[in-house]
């Protein structure tokens, strides 16, 4: 079994001292430029759908290496959605078409299922509560070096 999720960088930079956090800022590889365009094979709903994630997803998280995850993520929403509708305008349990027995709703299997797709991309792409603290990708603030860390450093 594996321990715990990695730290990532930017909160150890936060918890180091200033000398510390500088060597590991220089050791940061940067990454592709922001996502912005969505893939040519999106429905206008998931297009919509798209500029509405890219608009709301956390500030320089998302990047191009990340397309097809999100629009994974996309398309598991628009499915999900589309499910909702046709299981709403329904019972929970309808007639089984041959002996007429209930049975469940054959669209709950495709809402929860789409659901927990979308419940674990959105927490690799930082769109949960938790992830959004676990990766906090805004502007890393730097300390300055005191004389503390001086001393300390010997």
């Amino acid at each position: 079994m594996r321990g715990d999720k990695p730290m990532p960088t930017e909160l150890k930079l936060l918890r180091m001292t200033g000398k510390k956090a500088e060597k590991l800022a220089r050791k940061i590889t940067p990454t592709p430029g922001p996502l912005i365009d969505p893939p040519d094979w999106l429905t206008p709903e998931q297009m919509r759908e798209w500029n509405y994630v890219i608009d709301n997803a956390p500030r320089n998280v998302l990047k191009r290496i990340d397309k097809a995850v999100l629009a994974g993520f996309i398309v598991a929403h628009d499915t999900h959605r589309k499910a909702c509708i046709a299981m709403a305008q329904t019972e929970l349990l309808v007639k089984s078409p041959t002996q007429g027995l209930p049975l469940q709703n054959p669209y709950l299997p495709i809402v929860n299922r789409q659901m927990l797709l979308m419940t674990r991309v959105a927490s690799e792409l930082g769109f949960t509560p938790c992830s959004r603290a676990r990766i906090d990708a805004s502007a890393v603030p730097t300390r300055e070096a005191s004389d503390w860390d001086d001393i300390a450093a010997g």
